[in-house]
């Protein structure tokens, strides 16, 4: 990581920082900026432009937020036998009874397979 920041500017550093310490805190990015007075749009930008750079990372931090995607429901299940095909190509097949809760695990995890 250190050969890294010899490559970076100062301004690239001071945004690497803040990112470290908004994922270390559990904050999401918007929380974070506003509790330290910086534009969350200059944030974000910053992370675009760091993880171009291969210094920064998607973490779990940057997971947390919602990504909506369509959903097309292409036959009802049989024998409660199950099967999720995500956007990026991830494919989940299971089976028995599905509540909310779940589910919600069940797509969590597989988001993290990416």
């Amino acid at each position: 990581m250190e050969e890294y920041l010899a490559n970076l500017t100062q301004r690239q550093r001071f945004w690497l920082e803040h990112l470290q310490a908004c994922d270390t805190a559990g904050q999401s990015t918007l929380e974070y900026a506003k509790s330290h007075g910086l534009e969350s749009r200059a944030m974000y930008k910053a992370r675009q432009l760091l993880v171009e750079k291969g210094v920064w990372s998607i973490k779990k931090a940057d997971r947390k937020a919602s990504r909506f995607q369509r959903v097309q429901v292409r036959s009802a299940p049989v024998d409660n036998q199950w099967q999720v095909q995500l956007p990026n190509g991830v494919s989940i097949s299971f089976g028995g009874d599905v509540n909310a809760e779940a589910l919600s695990v069940v797509l969590k995890t597989a988001a993290t397979l990416s």
